[in-house]
Parts: C-alpha cells; sequence; structure tokens
C-alpha cells in the first residue's frame, strides 16, 4: 500500500623525481598493498601471499515523520518521504550493507595486488527503488600492477577517484545517509530507454528538457566504474605527500556491460601532511583535494505514439574540491561539488495504481543544466576511540539554470556514535530536511510534505 577536472595528468619527470611512499589516503589503501607492515607496533619489512580475508554488516532502523501525497491520478508525489531502497514505507529495520572482501599479494616481489569485494545487503546495488532484477553480487574486483615506479596501474571495476565522502570506506563514517548532492549527483542511476522528451508540465512546468527512464535493470552506480587507473602518492616534504590518478573507465558504473560508449575521465590531485602513522579514516592529518569527471552518456528515446526511437547523447561533468582534519579527536571536513549536462532530478512514479509504485528516473539532460552543493562536517571524540559527537550540515541547488525547475535542498544532521572495537559500533542521526522550489509554487506544495528523518546503525566489522 502507498504510504504516505578531467584533471591535467602530472609530468613524468616531477613523478620519477619523487620518492615512493604508501601514504595513509583512500588510493593507496584500496588499490594497493603495503610494502611493510607493523606488528606489535614495530615497523618492519614483512611479505605474505596468504590473503585477507574481512568484511562488515550494517543494519539500520530509519523513520520518516514526512507526508506522502497521492494525486488524483493514483501518483505518489513524494518519493522524498519513502526510505531508499524500496521507496514503499516509511519506518522499518534493513539489512543494509553486508560485504565480504578479499584482498592481497599474487607474487612475492608485491608486484601484483588485487582485490574482491561482493555485496549481498538491501541497497541501491541489488534493489534500487524496488527494482529487485537489478541485483549483482560483485561490487569491486581489481588487479593492481606496481611495476613502473611513480605509476601503479590498477584495472578492473573499483571506486572512482573523486569527492571524499564517495571515495571512503563507507563502513567507517558515522553518517548513515549520504549528503543531498552527493546522493543524487554523484551516486549515479544508470538508464538506457527513456521515454519522449518532455517540456511543459515536466518538473511542474520547468523549460528544461527531462526525460524518464522506462525500466531500471541496473544498479546504482556506487561511486564505482570499471576501467584502467594510473596513480601513486609521494613524499615530498617532510611530512607532506602529493597523490594523484588518472582513470579512463566505460562509464557503466558497476554493471558488467565491456562497452566503453559511456566512456568517462577520471581525475584527482591531493595533498596531505600526515600528523600521526594510523591508517584510513583514522589517519591524524590534514588534505587538500581536487576531483573531476568528464564523460557520455547516451539515452534511447522512444515516443510512445509513433514508436520512434531516436538516440540522445549527453554531456555529464562533475567537479568538486576540499579538505579534511583529523588531530587529537577532533574532525573537520568540508566540500564544494558541481554538476554540469545530465542532471538526475529524482524518481517519479509510472504506476497509477494508488496501492502500487513503479518507481522511474527522471534526468535533465543538456549542457545549459547546472547544479551544485557541499557539506561542511564537524566531529569530536568525547572518550577517544569510544565516544563521539558529530554534526554536519549539507545542502544541494539543482537545475539553478531553470527557475521552474530550481529545487533547494538542505539538511542538517545531528548525531552520536559509540565504538566497541574498531569500526565495530552503533551510530545514531537524526536528521533535520528542508525543500524549496523558489520559482515554482505548485512544487512547493509537494515540497512542504518533506520530513525529518531519524536513524540507528549497528556496524559490524571483522
Amino acid at each position: 500500500m502507498k504510504i504516505g577536472l578531467k584533471t591535467r595528468f602530472l609530468g613524468w619527470a616531477l613523478l620519477a623525481s619523487c620518492s615512493q611512499m604508501n601514504a595513509a589516503d583512500w588510493l593507496m589503501l584500496q588499490g594497493a598493498q603495503p610494502e611493510v607492515v607493523a606488528p606489535k607496533g614495530v615497523i618492519v619489512p614483512y611479505r605474505s601471499k596468504v590473503p585477507k580475508l574481512w568484511g562488515f554488516v550494517q543494519i539500520n532502523y530509519k523513520k520518516d515523520f514526512g507526508d506522502v501525497v497521492v494525486n488524483g491520478g493514483g501518483v505518489n508525489q513524494t518519493p522524498f518521504s519513502l526510505l531508499n531502497p524500496d521507496l514503499e514505507d516509511q519506518s522499518g529495520f534493513n539489512v543494509f550493507r553486508a560485504r565480504i572482501a578479499l584482498r592481497g599479494m599474487a607474487d612475492n616481489e608485491n608486484l601484483v595486488d588485487y582485490f574482491v569485494m561482493t555485496e549481498f545487503g538491501n541497497n541501491g546495488i541489488n534493489n534500487l527503488a524496488g527494482h529487485r532484477n537489478v541485483a549483482t553480487y560483485f561490487s569491486d574486483a581489481s588487479v593492481t600492477l606496481k611495476h613502473v615506479p611513480g605509476a601503479k596501474l590498477r584495472v578492473g571495476m573499483f571506486k572512482t577517484p573523486g569527492s571524499e565522502e564517495g571515495l571512503q570506506a563507507v563502513f567507517v563514517s558515522p553518517y548513515i545517509e549520504f549528503t543531498t548532492m552527493s546522493n543524487q549527483q554523484l551516486l549515479e542511476r544508470k538508464v538506457t530507454n527513456v521515454g519522449a522528451a518532455q517540456k511543459n508540465g515536466a518538473a511542474g512546468g520547468a523549460a528544461t528538457v527531462h526525460y524518464t527512464s522506462t525500466s531500471i535493470d541496473e544498479p546504482i552506480g556506487a561511486y564505482r566504474d570499471t576501467g584502467a587507473q594510473i596513480f601513486d602518492t609521494f613524499n615530498i616534504a617532510k611530512s607532506w605527500t602529493l597523490s594523484y590518478a588518472y582513470m579512463y573507465g566505460n562509464g557503466n558504473g558497476i554493471s558488467m556491460k565491456a562497452s566503453d560508449k559511456q566512456r568517462t575521465h577520471y581525475g584527482y590531485l591531493a595533498l596531505e601532511d600526515n600528523f600521526g602513522p594510523a591508517r584510513g579514516y583514522y589517519t591524524e592529518s590534514m588534505k587538500f583535494f581536487i576531483w573531476g569527471q568528464d564523460g557520455k552518456r547516451t539515452l534511447l528515446s522512444t515516443d510512445p505514439t509513433t514508436l520512434v526511437t531516436t538516440e540522445v547523447n549527453a554531456n555529464r561533468k562533475r567537479y568538486g574540491l576540499g579538505m579534511t582534519y583529523y588531530n587529537s579527536g577532533l574532525r573537520f571536513e568540508a566540500e564544494y561539488m558541481r554538476a554540469e549536462g545530465m542532471i538526475f532530478t529524482g524518481a517519479k512514479d509510472k504506476d497509477s495504481d494508488p496501492l502500487k509504485e513503479d518507481w522511474q528516473f527522471q534526468f535533465a539532460v543538456g549542457d545549459e543544466n547546472k547544479a551544485d552543493g557541499g557539506y561542511v562536517n564537524l566531529q569530536y571524540e568525547i572518550m577517544p576511540k569510544k565516544l563521539e559527537v558529530f554534526g554536519r550540515y549539507d545542502f544541494s541547488n539543482r537545475l539553478t539554470n531553470d527557475s521552474k525547475a530550481e529545487r533547494d535542498f538542505k539538511t542538517a544532521t545531528l548525531g552520536c556514535s559509540y565504538r566497541f572495537k574498531g569500526a565495530t559500533r552503533i551510530d545514531l542521526n537524526y536528521m533535520f530536511r528542508d525543500a524549496k522550489a523558489p520559482g515554482n509554487a505548485n512544487a512547493q506544495k509537494v515540497l512542504d510534505n518533506m520530513g525529518n528523518r531519524v536513524a540507528v546503525q549497528v556496524t559490524a566489522a571483522f
């Protein structure tokens, strides 16, 4: 029942002059095995070909306090009041993520590394907008070759260089939901078949050209793509490191398509001052980064009246910059992101039966389309490595080029987290949510039904 930039590639001469260092950054942590390990706190040269098996499970309960509105034609108008991934209800328990991974080195010289991860949870990878036919159980499968100094080569399916929010490991962050900008414009929904172009009447009278999908048969992009990436991290001065990455991807997300018709370029550059020896999310450091993505997308648009199918080509550009700081239990993060070209504008119910939903995805297509957003995050450990309180403000301004279609989202998330050991913990989030349609009074009436949301999540990692 219904209820309510491209980054310019670094010169080879510069790369060859830099010394190699396994700095604590996401590119190295996810793409390469370390050259040394530190048993009992003593760093020694050590290599082992024994694979590392690890994983985590995240189970949560959410409740949304918004209203659900069904219009006179039986169509649900308020997907933002329903919970992902199903978009069916406003409260309930969910096995959100359940992942098992295997990584290691394939040779004694540690020149060939591998990483594989599966997903068995109920999320956009296996159940996007209630379309369970998109199920896939592999989220990552890659091999890294480390034969060329300064230019490691990673091939396969893995996280693309980009936003800190997407690049970091999901099981370490205490935030249960992604920011609005990241969720809407970076977590790509992959569609091929769409209906006819719409102008008047789309998005409440917007002039922007919109297309709505006619089927959902691929998983969410999950910040991943299949392709080849050249990357490395260098020690440049005392505690400072420089990281870079360039990736050429198929543009198909984590689907098992072998075509590069939607080819996408990814670039990333980061400068980091390391304060301590820890790794990953708990590295005490200050980092500045910039990233960009530039790709092509092809849609097949079928006119329901003439049944004529035409090919629609669109550009999809995403870029941003930001910084992170973590020291003595205090964490500060800020990032600003922009999107151009193909803009995701939400889920749309296509089923006129008031007791059912058929969620499809709507996009504004055209180089004139713009969106921007970002977030500011502050966390503090009241009890070191145990009890933490945090707050994050995020915003997203969508289709700022069209007054009728513009939507402005603001979310303030407050919460606390208790860590039992390592990443095993319990998180509490309360989200104050608001949305405006500054140039569209009718659309504002629908957005006024958005409510706050509370979520509790248990993460168990091994």
